[in-house]
């Protein structure tokens, strides 16, 4: 039987495919209600103030992920046998392992994001006003680090319930910005709104999260001592996929400090813009990955290295190729978009757009063999592939960001990622 009848196979891409399809389709909604509210932040703001906002937001995000563990991870990869061989005891402890450590690191998030920042401040040239906001911001922190129901949600195939609850922060934010623009706010009054979507974001997930274990018999108890010792595999494997995802901001987050600490505010501004835009390309590659790394994980234990290379391959050519017709409507017609979006202020944008839509192929494979890879338990090998990736991005950025502007922001991100993609390929490819 060929790899195009084995029913193994072509079972695993269509579960990868519908568990990804469910979380679209919510992570759609959020990426309309993206664009919406950037639209009307950026046309109340301006691109200076606007990049202000983007900014103060991306260092609350770099902070959180600096001090998030992906507890997640853990939960599928060592909860996926336990839930198989119905050892519910043992599945509990893990939980309990992940959640503690969830709630560790979010007390750690919040003392580092209230030491940095006055040196953040000074960087990108935040007023008392903002600065003070940036502190409350610190206080939410912990709830922009739900790993641990992630995790839960994603190991039962609850898709469907997470790509609904993706779309509370974004509903809340575009609620919040109608009224911001309409009672005439500045760039604290939309921060703010930033906030309290922070706060509803992480209380709905772990509500919904917690109910689901809650449901199967499956939630621990958080306070008093185990029931048994903690496996010694946790550990270790914890503290690589943290490696792993601190250096993953230096994709997300960290390009925009970047932006805005060797530029300004403003390129700050419109580089947030076409990230958001191209979001609508992002997303779906970003829900491939939650919905791929457990499906491959399955595949590896259950059928083995070769199948489950076999799957990723298909996957990433299937999320590939229905990708390249949107990324070149969103290269032909960057300035336009770039304009509706954010206003003729906004214009500079539409290059931008159409480099961080191209960037967008070589990412597409990039997740797919990073979850291929951390599924086959390479999760040191991930961390390398990421440290690689991330010396390539702030390199590329340094040097090129002086002389060619914010547009040389997407050519970094895809001299990070090609290099990442390099070290990857090696780590699922070989036995």
């Amino acid at each position: 039987m060929n790899e195009a009848t084995a029913p193994g196979n072509e079972s695993a891409v269509r579960r990868i495919f519908k568990n990804a399809g469910a979380l679209v389709s919510g992570k759609g909604v959020a990426g309309i209600l993206s664009l919406g509210y950037l639209a009307i932040a950026a046309r109340s703001l301006g691109p200076a103030d606007m990049g202000m906002l983007v900014l103060a937001h991306a260092y609350a995000m770099t902070i959180a992920g600096v001090a998030r563990f992906q507890s997640w991870q853990a939960v599928i990869h060592f909860g996926t046998p336990l839930i198989e061989t119905n050892e519910a005891a043992a599945f509990r402890r893990l939980v309990r392992y992940t959640a503690r450590i969830d709630v560790i690191s979010a007390l750690v998030g919040v003392a580092l994001a209230v030491a940095v920042a006055p040196v953040a401040a000074r960087l990108f040239h935040w007023n008392e006003n903002i600065l003070s906001l940036v502190y409350v911001y610190a206080l939410a922190v912990p709830f922009l680090m739900g790993a641990t129901p992630t995790g839960v949600l994603r190991l039962f195939g609850k898709f469907r319930i997470l790509g609904l609850q993706m779309t509370i922060m974004p509903a809340v934010r575009f609620i919040g910005s109608i009224a911001a623009m309409t009672l005439g706010g500045g760039v604290e009054a939309f921060l703010t709104v930033w906030i309290v979507s922070a706060f509803a974001n992480g209380v709905s997930l772990w509500v919904i999260g917690w109910r689901e274990l809650s449901k199967r018999a499956l939630a621990p108890a958080l306070i008093g001592k185990a029931d048994g010792a903690a496996d010694r595999r946790w550990l270790p494997f914890v503290l690589k996929t943290n490696g792993v995802s601190t250096l993953d901001l230096v994709n997300e987050s960290v390009p925009v400090l970047l932006v805005g600490g060797i530029l300004d505010s403003a390129a700050a501004g419109f580089f947030q813009l076409a990230q958001n835009v191209t979001n609508l390309l992002a997303h779906p590659t970003n829900m491939l990955n939650h919905a791929t790394f457990p499906e491959l994980a399955r595949v590896e234990a259950q059928q083995g290295h070769a199948r489950m290379v076999r799957v990723a391959l298909k996957s990433a050519g299937l999320a590939t190729a229905a990708a390249l017709p949107f990324i070149a409507a969103f290269i032909l017609f960057r300035d336009q978009i770039a304009t509706i979006v954010g206003g003729k202020d906004f214009l500079a944008a539409g290059a931008v757009i159409a480099g961080m839509a191209l960037y967008q192929v070589i990412r597409i494979v990039t997740v797919v063999f990073e979850s291929a890879a951390v599924a086959r338990g390479k999760a040191g090998a991930a961390f390398v592939a990421q440290s690689v990736g991330a010396l390539g991005l702030i390199g590329a950025m340094w040097f090129l960001l002086p002389p060619m502007g914010v547009v040389a922001a997407a050519l970094a991100l895809g001299v990070g990622r090609a290099l990442m993609l390099a070290v990857l390929s090696w780590a699922v490819v070989r036995r």
